[in-house]
């Protein structure tokens, strides 16, 4: 059973410790025909100890754990995230009467679920497709963005847990899920929220989150 010991720090230039035996697993996209984002689907299960180093400078040979790389290529892992909340941070879009869309485009990580088959701009305006909303809103993993319906929010629910993620076949974030509390290195705690991405390329001008850098 996780213990309310489990969260996550951000170590100074350093690696992120994870703390509470939190699970890690292995995830990917998988593409339609069209090359288009259809769904996550598992790779593999880790089996960490109840504390352990994952990479975030993206140097790593034992990747997703710290081998010390971080070292060895002077990196700058200063954090520049914002710290105010989601809300604060995000902006409203048109959608259809009960339904509120947001988005704060700098926790975007390119993930491509909101403009695959449909665009999430587009199947938000009809009550029809708000299915298909709900699905692009549960698959974006860093909570760029969200959804009320009725004043509902929508959010799937995750146990607490973290996944190593690939994105068109590059590095991609680790997918945190379930409300991990996230600690910047100078002991400030982040909004907790129930998905965020955090950077594993080490190339974020948002970090400690991903901003979608490792595509470019």
């Amino acid at each position: 059973m996780l213990t309310s010991g489990e969260r996550i720090a951000v170590t100074k230039d350093g690696p992120y410790l994870v703390f509470g035996g939190i699970p890690l697993k292995e995830k990917r996209i998988k593409k339609d025909a069209m090359g288009r984002s259809e769904k996550w689907e598992d790779v593999r299960d880790h089996y960490p100890s109840e504390v352990y180093a994952l990479c975030r400078c993206g140097a790593s040979s034992g990747m997703p754990y710290c081998d010390g790389a971080h070292t060895r290529i002077v990196f700058d892992g200063t954090e520049t995230a914002s710290r105010k909340t989601y809300a604060e941070n995000s902006t409203q879009y048109p959608a259809a009467e009960g339904v509120e869309l947001r988005q704060d485009p700098a926790l975007c990580v390119g993930a491509g679920f909101c403009h695959s088959a449909y665009n999430i701009s587009r199947t938000v305006k009809k009550e029809k497709t708000l299915g298909i909303a709900t699905q692009q809103i549960c698959d974006c993993p860093g909570g760029s963005l969200t959804l009320r319906i009725n004043g509902e929010e929508i959010e799937p629910e995750f146990n607490k847990e973290i996944a190593v993620t690939s994105i068109s076949n590059k590095i991609g974030p680790l997918w945190v899920r379930g409300g991990i509390p996230v600690i910047a290195s100078d002991g400030f705690e982040y909004e907790v929220r129930n998905r965020v991405a955090l950077c594993r390329c080490g190339k974020s001008n948002n970090k400690p989150f991903c901003d979608s850098a490792h595509l470019r």
